[in-house]
């Protein structure tokens, strides 16, 4: 048997899907169980809202989120509440229903972020006040702490959209002719390469540096130049004497096919997560280092693909490996928009490129505003293209 130490989260599927009723009797009344292993009660503390997703095997599942804060055998939890569930009936008729039976989804060292009872796309697409911006940028700032992902619309007016369609167009064409001329060994959309100019993400996904002087203009111009995305990085990040930026054109080609759960980011060292606390992500999680802009140039759908994002994965480290829980509990965002939306991401959410099952290139505008101690050194290689 396995035996967690120390304070677990554990994510448990209930079905067939209780009343309303008996899940709230079942929050207020159990709160403790007993396992003789550990020698005591064991305290329970259920978070989050309830919510039905679909399982495969079981069909309606209800998922429910119990932290406990000492060492514990998932089995004998799960056991406790199923017997818990068949001892409480709600009424005469619930005595004749068929008792759930639960079912461990999950156990994770942190507490899971889920998908909350709201819509993700009513907290994350904040709206554009007529009286005030102030109270965009104000809603804008926390949900981007909490969440670690807004969406702006409309950040590039069509014009604006099509001028950088013509500088990323000729920046690929000119970066993959200079890999044909002078890396012929390699074949571009299916060998690993990882040049300081252009890498590859996964076969026929690319990240390719943009840092000529038109789009560095460019940037300054229409994007540092829009009063509300100043504000939302000063709320957010820093001031413009504290940040830089660093541009980069993340396109996928016909074919590109599923990438892996993965953060641009890492946690810094000796920074803080979020807790175990409700209010953690308020009180104690580390301020970002790195908040990244993406800026289709085509309009997303489910056909050319878009990125996907497990909100509030931010809050801690201990997630990375723990994408495939944000699948099976329904809890992805996906980032599909419109060309000239952005996306806004901490540098620590975890999130993963969808395939292009297309017949055209999708092209995404990428800009890490950072601290101007932070220097990019993960996603980019050393070598030049030209030895």
């Amino acid at each position: 048997l396995i035996v967690l130490k120390n304070m677990i989260c554990l994510l448990v599927g209930i079905s067939p899907p209780p009343e309303n009723e008996s899940w709230l009797q079942m929050k207020e009344n159990f709160i403790n169980f007993s396992d003789h292993e550990a020698g005591d009660d064991i305290g329970i503390e259920w978070r989050g809202d309830p919510f039905i997703t679909n399982d495969d095997d079981n069909g309606p599942t209800l998922l429910v989120e119990a932290v406990i804060r000492t060492e514990i055998n998932p089995q004998k939890f799960i056991e406790a509440l199923e017997q818990w569930l068949s001892n409480t009936p709600i009424s005469e008729e619930d005595e004749k229903a068929i008792t759930p039976s639960c079912e461990l989804w999950a156990s994770a060292p942190a507490p899971l972020p889920l998908r909350p009872s709201m819509a993700y796309e009513k907290i994350l697409k904040p709206k554009f006040s007529e009286q005030s911006n102030d109270s965009w940028i104000d809603r804008s700032s926390v949900s981007l702490r909490e969440w670690g992902i807004i969406v702006q619309e409309q950040i590039l007016q069509p014009d604006q959209v099509q001028e950088l369609i013509l500088i990323v167009n000729s920046s690929i064409h000119e970066v993959e002719n200079s890999i044909k001329t002078h890396r012929p060994e390699i074949i571009i959309g299916k060998d690993f390469f990882c040049f300081q100019e252009i890498a590859s993400r996964n076969l026929e996904r690319f990240d390719l540096r943009l840092a000529d002087v038109g789009t560095l203009n460019f940037v300054e111009t229409h994007i540092l130049g829009n009063a509300n995305i100043k504000a939302l990085l000063e709320c957010s990040l820093g001031t413009r004497a504290e940040i830089d930026f660093d541009i980069s054109v993340v396109y996928s080609r016909p074919g590109a096919c599923v990438q892996g759960w993965h953060a641009d980011g890492a946690h810094q060292n000796g920074a803080k997560d979020a807790g175990w606390d409700v209010d953690g992500w308020k009180t104690q999680l580390a301020d970002p280092y790195a908040i990244c802009l993406f800026v289709p140039l085509i309009d997303l759908n489910d056909e050319v693909g878009y990125t996907q994002f497990w909100p509030a994965s931010h809050r801690s480290s201990k997630f990375l490996g723990f994408g495939p829980v944000a699948e099976i509990s329904d809890s992805t965002f996906d980032g599909i928009c419109n060309a000239g939306d952005g996306v806004w991401y901490d540098y620590r959410l975890l999130h993963r490129g969808m395939p292009n099952n297309s017949k055209i290139t999708r092209p995404v505008l990428q800009i890490v505003f950072k601290k101007r101690w932070y220097v990019e050194r993960a996603n980019y290689g050393e070598e030049k293209i030209i030895r």
